[in-house]
């Protein structure tokens, strides 16, 4: 594993790796457009890609969606959480001021995870395609640890 800037292009470097995981950050994911741009390229490959937080939103920006500001955001932990395909309800940390738009969300992804309390989207992934991410923390551990099996599945797609 390497951890690299927000903005390394591993294309431009010719660099070989197996997946990419796109991290949490603070700020205006609509502003981060080379990032959205390399993490375009790594849907056009094929790569396996999974992002948290941040990551989550910079996804949504690559696969064609829109994202907005929050009034007030998502702050701490057990925050609710529910599995858009089971039903189950996660209780997760997070603190973020930005989510993605559900309608802006291409055809050929599905809203994976939505709030509980407000129902934005919080977490997406690819129909076909080894693409998902997280709007929350599945690495925080202030309270359940529910979520940290997200990371196994993005092994395994490696």
């Amino acid at each position: 594993m390497i951890r690299v800037p927000w903005n390394y292009d591993f294309f431009a470097k010719k660099e070989k790796f197996d997946g990419v995981f796109v991290s949490n950050g603070p700020g205006n994911p609509a502003l981060l457009t080379e990032t959205v741009n390399i993490i375009k390229k790594c849907f056009e490959k094929k790569i396996p890609t999974f992002g948290i937080c941040l990551g989550n939103q910079l996804m949504g920006i690559a696969a064609g969606a829109k994202t907005y500001k929050l009034k007030y955001g998502h702050r701490a932990q057990n925050q609710p959480c529910i599995d858009a395909k089971t039903g189950r309800c996660y209780m997760t940390s997070q603190n973020h001021g930005f989510a993605i738009d559900r309608k802006s969300l291409p055809k050929d992804w599905d809203v994976w995870f939505e709030h509980a309390n407000d129902h934005t989207v919080e977490g997406i992934r690819h129909k076909k395609l080894p693409f998902m991410a997280v709007q929350f923390h599945p690495e925080a551990c202030p309270g359940p640890v529910d979520t940290e099996n997200l990371f196994d599945l993005f092994i395994k797609q490696l």
